[in-house]
């Protein structure tokens, strides 16, 4: 079993419009909501790939019983709930549908007490006998939770369970001092992590090396559209994802790390492994939806995925 846990999850809607009008009201014809936030993404894309996971979202009040009823019952997943006083944040996003722009409303993320993240971490301890890989999603919504990942990659270390953390800011900084098994950042977060630019190739792969400097075997470092630059060992590649109509990006970097996540657990080589993860984020793009793809989907986009050698 995959576990997901995610700091900062959310009631995640989309309005459709044809256009917005600042001051005006503005009837949609529809709407979707899902179960938002990135650990319920991977969750959503490993189900989708036919493989056992469970959600452990942080969350909060009657929105909070929305997220895991969406996820119980719309998404078909087991889900482990921490469930905190306040209520867990809804994002609306205006999707003006002639030019395909978005426009996202973010409210603030749940507060967090050291009790709740005590207990949080109690329930990490009671799955850990059949979990298999943790992956730690997303960042944390209060500075209560700054060492949240750092004590989670511990606890696994104990168990000997690998973890995956893809995050940024301060409760990704820590977590690299326990050392994980992979990270996942994206250009942005190592950037804000090295406090430099990284503008080309070399940076990039420089960046890749400050991550194994750090202690941090498997490095998968996102370019977005680009694919991903991916390091372990003497391994070192670029794969780039295949061409294809893009409808909604979002959530392709969780369903990578999904890829990975089922990769790791399922003994596959670091080739195939990176293959199917990247097949997964394409595949996750193809449509609205967040993880609403299949894995013939996914097989069929395996064979248009490039690796080129560092």
């Amino acid at each position: 079993m995959i576990l997901t846990i995610t700091p900062n999850p959310c009631v995640d809607k989309t309005v459709f419009i044809d256009a917005l009008q600042p001051g005006a009201k503005i009837r949609s014809p529809r709407y979707t909501c899902i179960a938002g936030g990135k650990g319920c993404n991977v969750s959503r894309a490993i189900k989708a790939m036919g493989d056992d996971t469970v959600a452990m979202p942080f969350v909060g009040g009657h929105t909070g019983r929305h997220v895991v009823d969406m996820l119980e019952q719309q998404d078909g997943l087991r889900c482990a709930p921490v469930w905190v006083q306040d209520m867990t944040r809804t994002i609306t996003t205006v999707l003006e549908e002639p030019v395909h722009r978005q426009t996202a409303l973010f409210e603030p993320g749940s507060r967090v007490t050291p009790e709740e993240c005590g207990k949080a971490l109690e329930l990490v301890e009671q799955l850990l006998p059949e979990t298999d890989l943790i992956t730690m999603n997303g960042s944390a919504p209060d500075t209560t939770l700054d060492n949240f990942y750092h004590d989670v990659v511990q606890l696994a270390h104990v168990a000997d369970v690998k973890t995956i953390v893809d995050a940024y800011g301060v409760i990704f900084e820590r977590a690299l001092k326990a050392l994980p098994y992979m990270v996942k950042p994206n250009v942005e977060e190592a950037e804000q992590l090295l406090r430099r630019s990284i503008t080309n190739r070399t940076e990039q792969w420089d960046a890749v090396d400050w991550f194994h400097s750090k202690g941090i075997p498997l490095v998968v470092l996102s370019l977005g559209a680009e694919g991903a630059l991916v390091s372990f060992e003497d391994t070192q590649f670029h794969i780039q994802p295949p061409a294809i109509k893009e409808v909604n990006p979002v959530g392709s970097g969780d369903a990578l790390v999904a890829g990975f996540a089922l990769g790791i657990t399922q003994g596959m080589d670091l080739e195939s492994t990176a293959r199917q993860a990247i097949a997964m984020g394409a595949a996750n793009a193809m449509s609205w939806d967040i993880g609403a793809f299949t894995k013939a989907e996914v097989d069929a986009l395996l064979p248009q995925v490039q690796i080129f050698p560092r």
